[in-house]
C-alpha cells in the first residue's frame, strides 16, 4: 500500500475515533448509602417526563452516558424505584459529577464540575428561606390585631422583601448561565410588597400574579419541571371551596385562565393531558367531561394522542356519578335488566369468587346486613371458571335473599370488563337512578356508607 494513503487513512481514522469520543457526555452519580441498584434519567418536556436512559451499579456508583444532541435543560434522575425518590438537576452539555445521600434529600446535593447546578440549588435555598419567613409574618398578620405589634411584622416583612429583591438584581445580574436565570425567575413567587391584612384579598393577589414571571414559550422553562409544577399548583392548590358545585366551578376558571397563556398547541396539547389525568386519578368526572369537550376535542389531530379518550372514559366508566353498566339475568325465562328495575332506594352489586376466602368472608355479612332491607337489591356476580362452577352454585344458596349472576370467563366477563374489575370482593352502591354513588372496600365500610346517607 501508498505509504502515504496509509498515513492519510491513519489519520482519518483518528478523527473518526476521536469525534465518536464526543458523541457523549457523561455524569457520574455517587449515591451513599446505596438504596437502588439502578438510577434512570427522565427530560422534561412541557408537562410531560420523557424517557433518556438508565445506568445499573452494585456499589452506588453510577454513569449515565448522555448524547451531545440532548437539549440542555432540567433532568430527574428517579434514584429509587421502589420509592419513586428522584432529583432535579440542570444539564448543558457538560459532564459532572453528583454525590448525594438519599436519607436527606432535602439537602442540596454535592455538584462536582457543574457551576450551573450549584448556583441554581443555592440560589433557589437562599430564595426559599427568604419566602418561607415572609409567608409566616404573613400568617400571622392575618391574625394580628394590636397596631404596635401589626407595625413590627409589617416592618419586618417589607425588609425581607427588598432583601429578596437586591438578592435576586444581584443574582439577576452575575449569573452567566440564562438557563439558571431563567429558572430562578420563573420559579420565584410573586410576593406583595407589603403584607395583605384581610386575608379574603391575598389568594386573589397571588392568582393575579401567579404566572408574572412565567413565559409559556420559553425553550428553558418548557424543558423543565417548573412550568407543570406551577400549572398544577394554580389549578388545584389556589382554588378552594367546601362546597363540591362552586369547587369546581373554580376548577373550570383555573383551567381556562391557563389554558389561553399557552399558545403552543403540542405544548397545551400535553398541559390538557396531564389535567385530565389528574381530575381522573381523583373521579372528577365534570372536570374531566369539561376537558374532553372544551378544549381536547378542538385539538388539531397531529396533537391528540392516539386512544387517551377512550382509555380515559373507560377508567371513569365506574366513577362516582356515572350511570351503571347494564347488568342482565334470566328469570322464569325472562330476561331482566339492571337498568331497568324499579321498586328500591339502592342497589348493591358485588363481584366476588367461590374460590376467594376474602369473599367467603365478606358475602355472609352483606346477606346478613340487607336480608330484611325491603328498599335495597343486591346482585351478586360470581366470577368463576368451568371448574369453580359447581361450588359457586352451592355457595349461592348461603344467600337466598340475593340475585345471583354468573360470569364464567372470570376477570374476562364482559360485565367484569365493564366494570373495571379487576380484584374481588369488589363493592359498588347505586342509587335508584342506577347512579354509582360509593364504592365500598368491605361490608363494614358499605355500613359506614349507608349510615352517612341516613
Amino acid at each position: 500500500m501508498n505509504p502515504r494513503l496509509s498515513i492519510l487513512l491513519f489519520l482519518i481514522s483518528l478523527s473518526l475515533f476521536a469525534q465518536k469520543k464526543e458523541v457523549v457526555d457523561t455524569i457520574t452519580v455517587k449515591i451513599s448509602p446505596t438504596v437502588s441498584t439502578r438510577v434512570v434519567l427522565y427530560g422534561a418536556e412541557g408537562a410531560k417526563q420523557k424517557y433518556i436512559t438508565y445506568a445499573d451499579s452494585s456499589d452506588g456508583v453510577f454513569k449515565l452516558a448522555i448524547p451531545k444532541t440532548q437539549t440542555e435543560g432540567m433532568y430527574r434522575l428517579v434514584i429509587n424505584q421502589k420509592t419513586m425518590d428522584y432529583i432535579d438537576f440542570l444539564f448543558s452539555n457538560t459532564s459532572f459529577e453528583i454525590q448525594l445521600d438519599p436519607t436527606k434529600l432535602d439537602e442540596n446535593p454535592n455538584f462536582i464540575g457543574s457551576n450551573i447546578n450549584r448556583n441554581y440549588f443555592e440560589a433557589s435555598k437562599v430564595i426559599a428561606k427568604k419566602q418561607q419567613i415572609m409567608d409566616s409574618l404573613q400568617v400571622v398578620c392575618f391574625q394580628e390585631k394590636e397596631p404596635s405589634k401589626l407595625k413590627r411584622i409589617t416592618g419586618d416583612y417589607t425588609n425581607l422583601f427588598w432583601q429578596l429583591t437586591e438578592y435576586l438584581n444581584h443574582f439577576n445580574k452575575t449569573e452567566k448561565s440564562t438557563l439558571v436565570k431563567d429558572l430562578i425567575r420563573a420559579n420565584t413567587r410573586i410576593q406583595p410588597q407589603k403584607p395583605i391584612q384581610n386575608p379574603e384579598e391575598y389568594l386573589p393577589y397571588i392568582r393575579k400574579h401567579y404566572f408574572d414571571a412565567v413565559d409559556f414559550n420559553n425553550t428553558n422553562l418548557i424543558h423543565s419541571s417548573i412550568l407543570v409544577d406551577k400549572v398544577m399548583d394554580y389549578v388545584f392548590y389556589l382554588t378552594v371551596s367546601r362546597d363540591i358545585e362552586t369547587q369546581n366551578n373554580l376548577y373550570k376558571e383555573a383551567v381556562l385562565f391557563v389554558l389561553e397563556k399557552i399558545d403552543n398547541q403540542q405544548l397545551k396539547s400535553g398541559f390538557i393531558q396531564a389535567l385530565i389525568q389528574s381530575f381522573a386519578k381523583d373521579e372528577n368526572i365534570v372536570l374531566t367531561d369539561y376537558l374532553f369537550d372544551n378544549f381536547y376535542t378542538k385539538l388539531a389531530t397531529p396533537f391528540k394522542k392516539k386512544d387517551f379518550k377512550k382509555t380515559i372514559q373507560k377508567e371513569l366508566q365506574t366513577a362516582v356519578g356515572r350511570t351503571a353498566s347494564d347488568i342482565t339475568w334470566v328469570e322464569n325465562e325472562e330476561t331482566i335488566h339492571l337498568l331497568e328495575l324499579e321498586g328500591y332506594d339502592n342497589y348493591i352489586i358485588v363481584f366476588w369468587s367461590s374460590t376467594c376466602p376474602h369473599c367467603l368472608k365478606e358475602l355472609p355479612k352483606l346477606h346478613e346486613y340487607t336480608k330484611d332491607k325491603k328498599n335495597i337489591k343486591v346482585i351478586a356476580v360470581g366470577l368463576e371458571t368451568e371448574e369453580s362452577q359447581g361450588t359457586w352454585k352451592s355457595e349461592t344458596y348461603y344467600h337466598p335473599t340475593f340475585t345471583h349472576v354468573l360470569g364464567l370467563q372470570k376477570w374476562e366477563t364482559p360485565v367484569a370488563r365493564a366494570y373495571n374489575v379487576y380484584s374481588t370482593p369488589n363493592f359498588f352502591v347505586l342509587n335508584a337512578d342506577k347512579k354509582i354513588i360509593g364504592k365500598p372496600y368491605e361490608v363494614v365500610d358499605l355500613k359506614v356508607f349507608f349510615n352517612g346517607l341516613k
